[in-house]
């Protein structure tokens, strides 16, 4: 039996295989590293996909699916039942606050625990998966355990040492320029963040616009991360403030694929 392309085994003897790959530095080095032999094949690589990434990061998706593909290892994307995130967002009349992880969990983690679990099976106590994430070693202190007693997770990148730039070079030595993963809505991206999406995906600000206009018929709040910018045909030096939390810099965010935690 065959499922998501992968066929069926003792999970209990020899758990599953699992790279979760977002799309970013870390994740998309990891395959090259697959393909050039640093590291074995996975069962199978997982994307979750929440319906809001950026346009750099759905090509990096889309080349992270052709190399999968050229390795023989089955490439999945999985999605929430709950459609895109900023849909979502806007159905609850709610926008992404800094520390709360809620939609890492909703958009990223369930689905594809959902669709590890459809592989594995079920079990009680035992390790039936081990799933793959990309933290390097200027980001250690990010490396957690599963709070699962059926999944665990692996460092790669941390046991063979890697850094993000160790990461960066291996990507440009296939010529890739790949650049942090993330939604378009995240407040993480910091001040910067958000006037390059105001510069250059108006389309995806003016969305931001619009969560956050339904975020404050709430409670007739009157500031927001995009308050006053919506008309303003050119920006220089915006007055930005995040998602009810203090606004991150560009320096200061460390969202990245590595961040979503089985």
């Amino acid at each position: 039996m065959i499922v998501h392309g992968v066929k069926k085994r003792d999970f209990k003897s020899k758990p599953l295989e699992v790279l979760s790959f977002g799309g970013g530095v870390q994740s998309f080095a990891m395959l090259l590293m697959i393909k050039e032999g640093i590291l074995t094949k996975p069962d199978i690589i997982i994307h979750s996909d929440t319906g809001s990434e950026m346009p750099h990061t759905k090509k990096i998706i889309s080349a992270g699916k052709d190399l999968a593909f050229e390795m023989n290892v089955p490439f999945l994307i999985v999605k929430s039942h709950r459609g895109s995130l900023h849909d979502d967002y806007k159905r609850t009349k709610s926008v992404p606050v800094i520390g709360i992880r809620s939609c890492t969990l909703n958009f990223k983690i369930l689905p594809q625990r959902r669709a590890i679990r459809e592989i594995v099976g079920n079990s009680r106590g035992e390790i039936l998966a081990y799933c793959w994430l990309g933290i390097t070693t200027d980001e250690s202190k990010r490396e957690i355990k599963s709070e699962l007693k059926w999944i665990d997770n692996k460092f790669p990148l941390l046991e063979l040492e890697y850094s993000r730039n160790m990461c960066i070079e291996l990507n440009l030595k296939y010529d890739f320029n790949v650049q942090k993963s993330g939604c378009f809505c995240c407040p993480y991206v910091g001040k910067k963040g958000f006037v390059k999406l105001f510069n250059d995906h108006p389309d995806l600000f003016k969305i931001c616009v619009e969560m956050e206009e339904l975020y404050h018929t709430r409670g007739n709040r009157k500031n927001g991360l995009v308050s006053g910018l919506k008309n303003i045909n050119s920006l220089s030096i915006p007055s930005l403030v995040s998602f009810g939390a203090e606004i991150l810099t560009e320096e200061e965010s460390s969202c990245d694929s590595g961040g979503c935690f089985l």
